[in-house]
């Protein structure tokens, strides 16, 4: 049985740091940029740029989607 991977999107809206319409936004712009042929850019840099996320919301929900979460 295969464990559901979460994206770093719904974990930062289930962190309650980052709304669902701030995700659009940035898979958005992502999306944009790949089809402009430019660089990829992970969507967690594009949420920092726009100042969605803090730095320590992003290692938080990498953490979390690595399982490398340590229990309080």
């Amino acid at each position: 049985m295969t464990q559901k991977k979460y994206l770093l999107g719904e974990i930062l809206i289930s962190l309650g740091v980052l709304t669902e319409e701030q995700l659009k936004i940035a898979l958005n712009e992502q999306q944009e940029l790949d089809f402009q042929g430019k660089e990829h850019k992970p969507v967690g840099q594009i949420l920092l740029e726009h100042g969605f996320i803090t730095p320590n919301d992003l290692i938080e929900a990498i953490k979390i989607q690595t399982k490398q979460k340590e229990p309080i």
